[in-house]
C-alpha cells in the first residue's frame, strides 16, 4: 500500500479546563434558549379566541352574509345583472294600477311586486357589486358570518320567507 491511502488519525486531547468550559457553554446556551421559549409561552397573549363562546366583532364594512330588505326593494334587477356569478334569482310582477301606492324608506316609488328574491350563497363570491348598484340600498352586506350549512341546498336564502324577513329587526338600522 502506498502512503497516500493511509489516513492519519488526528488525536485531540481535551484538557480538564476545556472540558468544564464546554459544560459551562452548554448550560448557558441551553438556559438562553429556554428563556426565549418561556418568554413566548408565558409572556405573549394568545392570538386565538375561544370560539363559539367568544365571537369576533367584525368591522361594519366587512362583506359577510347578504341581506335584502324586501320591504324597500323596487325589483329593478340591477343586483342580478351586476352579479358576476349569477347567484341572485329575482322576479317581479307589475303592480295593478288601482293598487295603493307604495314607497321605499327613501321615497322611491315601488312599481313592481317582488315575487321571488333568492341568493345562493354557495355561489356568491362576496364581491359587493350587487350592493353598490342597488338604488335604494336595500341590499347590503352584514356582519353575520355564522351561516355554515351541511348541504349546498341549505345555502339558498329566500328573502321573502318569514324566517329570513325576521332577520330585519336584527340587521336593518332605520
Amino acid at each position: 500500500m502506498s502512503s497516500q491511502h493511509n489516513h492519519a488519525t488526528v488525536s485531540h486531547e481535551l484538557s480538564l479546563g476545556q472540558y468544564f468550559d464546554n459544560i459551562k457553554t452548554a448550560v448557558i446556551t441551553t438556559f438562553k434558549g429556554m428563556m426565549i421559549t418561556l418568554k413566548y409561552v408565558y409572556g405573549v397573549r394568545p392570538v386565538t379566541i375561544e370560539y363559539p363562546e367568544v365571537k369576533e366583532e367584525l368591522p361594519e364594512i366587512s362583506r359577510s352574509r347578504l341581506y335584502n330588505d324586501a320591504e324597500n326593494c323596487i325589483s329593478c334587477l340591477q343586483c342580478a345583472s351586476a352579479c358576476p356569478v349569477d347567484c341572485i334569482y329575482i322576479s317581479a310582477n307589475r303592480r295593478a294600477t288601482d293598487a295603493p301606492a307604495l314607497k321605499t324608506k327613501d321615497g322611491t316609488a315601488i312599481k313592481l311586486d317582488l315575487t321571488m328574491y333568492t341568493i345562493d350563497t354557495a355561489l356568491c363570491c362576496y364581491c359587493g357589486l350587487c350592493t353598490t348598484v342597488c338604488p335604494t340600498s336595500c341590499l347590503t352586506h352584514t356582519t353575520d358570518y355564522e351561516y355554515a350549512s351541511y348541504t349546498v341546498d341549505q345555502m339558498k336564502y329566500d328573502y321573502l320567507a318569514p324566517e329570513v324577513r325576521a332577520w330585519r329587526t336584527r340587521i336593518v338600522k332605520d
